[in-house]
């Protein structure tokens, strides 16, 4: 039987294959990797980029200290809609994450302690994992940590490759976490931070 964010997800990835990097929302275990060890209480933003139904949102919202640091940005109207209802007193965004840097000016949070994606790199054509590296580049400063998840099976593929490559390049080696077995499908969380 399916839940009801996993008809979202299905429904979604029917109608809009090429835009949907996922069958099924991230599991408690994968969301709760995504955000270990980061520290929620010390007043810095955290942005969650593409966070679909809220998996990973439901983590950081038991664990932020003060909701207003948080901003989700997320490009299917649906979803940020839902998420909305779902988490009145966190921001989430409808747009693009190659914006995240306007979006954080505009809702006027300036300290960034991290940023979560669920963003499906391994899926997303060069143009596009360019722009949201250069907004990394942006506001990666030091100490800020970058995290994302790709399913085991993307792992090889060419653009999964170039987008761990680019980021190696600027941020360092990541750190690699998993392969989270209890996911639909398994996935391994990579981690960057700035120096």
């Amino acid at each position: 039987m399916l839940t009801r964010d996993s008809r979202h997800f299905l429904i979604n990835a029917l109608r809009h294959p090429a835009a949907t990097g996922a069958v099924a929302p991230s599991s408690a275990r994968l969301s709760r990797l995504l955000i270990k060890d980061i520290d929620l209480s010390n007043g810095g933003a955290i942005v969650e980029l593409g966070p679909g139904t809220g998996p990973v949102t439901r983590q950081i919202a038991e664990t932020i200290a003060d909701p207003s640091n948080y901003l989700g940005v997320e490009r299917n109207p649906r979803f940020a809609s839902l998420l909305n209802e779902r988490y009145p007193s966190l921001r989430v965004i409808n747009g693009s994450a190659e914006h995240t840097a306007q979006y954080l000016r505009d809702a006027g949070l300036n300290q960034l302690t991290a940023i979560v994606s669920g963003l499906p790199f391994a899926s997303l054509p060069p143009a596009v994992q360019d722009g949201v590296i250069r907004m990394l580049d942006e506001l990666m400063t030091p100490g800020v940590v970058f995290r994302t998840f790709q399913y085991v099976h993307s792992w090889p593929l060419p653009t999964a490759i170039r987008f761990r490559h680019r980021m190696n390049e600027l941020f360092g080696r990541c750190e690699v976490y998993g392969p989270v077995i209890r996911n639909i499908p398994p996935a391994l969380v990579f981690s960057w931070q700035r120096q």
